[in-house]
């Protein structure tokens, strides 16, 4: 397997060029932008715990488009997020038996390097969880201790923006019923609100008619914008996703050259070991609304009443 990140690696020049182009970057008015950030955070009493380092302030500028104001929005909601979510953000050790488990499944998979179009690409298999087994709490969590590894530091993923496959092969009734629209609610408002990643396609293959429901389920709580991203390819054809993508970056069960998902699964669980000081330092970093200048913010002001909803139907 080759080295992290190689496969389509763009250089330098092609990275300035295209943050230029597409996201409006500008390296004079990126210094002015961090210091903005850093004073703005200073005067901020319930954000003084937050990681204040040039590489990750940009990722928030890049995935804002350089707009101050709306950085400062998903800073802010992104770090309240944290606060107001235990069940995913805390406890990051990945030597805990359940997280293990999950880990071991090979659920989340960050391919090695970039697509033909230079993104990143994560690689979901929701059918490895066990739902008898899994709490979906702690499935969530294992996804972002992943994505936030494997995001930080990645220029090239907050310029070019990620892909997400979602294989849900092999996935059952007992898999539906688990994802109710309470924790679709949560999981949507983390992933399209709280982040500042940049997805440009998600491609839903392998697609079980007991799992539709929860897809349109899971769609109605997606912007418009996504929404036009979805690609949902008929069960067993993979060759548009391969098209998009390229045969270079795909693991070998998906018709790529990539190594294997064995391999990758191994991989990201050694990641998980090495870092894991960093991973459980990152649960630290949240709002302290005890401090926050007029009402703090509550679980219900995010994620709304969890009572209002009702059960999800599986025909």
């Amino acid at each position: 397997m080759p080295a992290i990140n190689t496969i389509n690696a763009w250089a330098g020049e092609d990275l300035e060029k295209a943050a230029k182009e597409n996201l409006g970057e500008d390296k004079g008015r990126l210094k002015d932008d961090l210091k903005a950030l850093k004073s703005w955070i200073s005067k901020s009493p319930h954000l003084h715990s937050i990681r204040k380092d040039d590489a990750y302030l940009t990722m928030f500028l890049r995935g804002c488009k350089f707009s101050l104001e709306r950085t400062k929005e998903k800073l802010d909601f992104h770090h309240t997020v944290r606060g107001n979510l235990p069940s995913w953000f805390d406890s990051w050790d990945p030597r805990q038996p359940q997280l293990q488990a999950i880990l071991k499944a090979g659920m989340y998979l960050p391919l090695k390097g970039y697509d033909r179009h230079g993104r990143r690409v994560i690689l979901m298999r929701a059918g490895g969880s066990d739902p008898n087994t899994m709490k979906k709490e702690d499935e969530f969590k294992v996804s972002t201790m992943v994505m936030e590894h494997a995001m930080d530091g990645d220029a090239q993923a907050s310029i070019c923006g990620i892909v997400l496959i979602q294989d849900m092969g092999g996935m059952t009734a007992a898999h539906a019923l688990s994802m109710n629209p309470v924790v679709a609610k949560k999981a949507m408002t983390v992933w399209q609100d709280a982040y500042p990643a940049r997805p440009k396609a998600l491609h839903f293959i392998n697609m079980p008619p007991v799992i539709e429901s929860v897809f349109k389920m899971m769609e109605g709580f997606q912007k418009e914008k996504m929404k036009k991203r979805n690609h949902v390819h008929p069960k067993g054809d993979m060759s548009k996703m391969q098209e998009d993508l390229g045969l270079d970056i795909l693991p070998k069960e998906y018709g790529g050259t990539n190594g294997t998902v064995e391999e990758l699964t191994n991989f990201w669980r050694e990641e998980m070991e090495k870092n894991r000081d960093w991973l459980m330092e990152q649960t630290k970093f949240k709002t302290d609304e005890a401090k926050r200048p007029g009402k703090p913010k509550l679980h219900s002001d995010i994620f709304g009443i969890e009572g209002s909803f009702r059960k999800l139907e599986i025909d």
